[in-house]
């Protein structure tokens, strides 16, 4: 998949994707456009970031109903956050060590669901 068919949400301030090589289904990369280091960055981007990043966990609760979340905030060079929606007994760490993955549900399929949820709460 390309770019632009992982894309869930592209406006003038931030990027949402879908990460391509997802841990679990659901996997999001919220990037903001501005291509700025965790120093650089403006306090009311960073506020936004984390205010959208808030929404997409929210509507990945409803849409996966998972048992919790990992959030990843990565700083240099270019600051995003990643969303990884996880289950009891999941088992993405199996890629660490035996280059294997269980995710039931295709990209495809995960960007379909958030994309319309994404419609739904406006975003």
């Amino acid at each position: 998949m390309n770019n632009e068919e992982l894309t869930i949400i592209r406006n003038e301030k931030f990027v949402v994707v879908h990460n391509p090589r997802p841990f679990n289904n659901g996997h999001l990369i919220i990037a903001p456009v501005q291509h700025v280091s965790i120093n650089e960055i403006d306090q009311s981007l960073l506020i936004e970031l984390m205010d959208l990043t808030k929404k997409l966990v929210a509507i990945l609760q409803e849409i996966y109903n998972p048992h919790g979340f990992n959030v990843g905030i990565s700083l240099k060079p270019h600051v995003y956050i990643q969303v990884v929606p996880r289950w009891n007994g999941d088992v993405s760490f199996m890629t660490l060590f035996y280059n294997v993955k269980v995710v039931p549900e295709t990209v495809t399929e995960s960007v379909s669901r958030i994309r319309n949820a994404v419609r739904r709460y406006g975003l």
